[in-house]
């Protein structure tokens, strides 16, 4: 599968870019991370947003590229109530979907008065199209937190 790597000055720009949609469309009480590739997004999205309360669950259904497991299962669940908060679940990709299907069923469950999607990135068969993201592709999208480092030698 073909790859596209993002800086992280691109992925800033997108954040932004979904904070401006956010404010204008739909301001939550609640942000929501996917663990782990929501949480970078879902925090920068706090603090430009005025330091919303942030809560995380994480749903391994990935191995690696093309490689899922049989479903997704939550890892660590949403601790504490959404009751009749305006949500606002935030990954860095829907790709297939089933992922933000078990997080949007489990925030509902939490008692969200609303229920929204943020993404990045979007692919073109997800079940899931996102209320707000940003590009969408059918390449393998690497973000700059999963990069090895750069050792830098004296």
């Amino acid at each position: 599968m073909d790859k596209v790597y993002l800086t992280w000055w691109q992925v800033d720009r997108a954040i932004f870019a979904l904070a401006d949609e956010l404010r204008k469309n739909f301001m939550p009480d609640v942000i929501v991370g996917v663990a782990r590739g929501g949480l970078i997004p879902a925090v920068r999205l706090s603090h430009i947003l005025g330091d919303l309360e942030v809560k995380v669950i994480d749903v391994k259904f990935y191995k690696g590229i093309d490689d899922r497991m049989e479903k997704p299962e939550i890892t660590i669940p949403l601790h504490g109530l959404l009751e009749g908060k305006k949500v606002v679940i935030v990954d860095d990709v829907s790709d297939t979907g089933k992922t933000l299907e078990v997080v949007i069923e489990e925030v509902k469950k939490a008692g969200a008065k609303e229920v929204k999607v943020a993404c990045l990135s979007m692919k073109p068969w997800t079940k899931v199209v996102p209320d707000f993201y940003v590009f969408r592709t059918d390449k393998w999208i690497v973000f700059p937190w999963e990069e090895f480092p750069v050792v830098v030698r004296e």
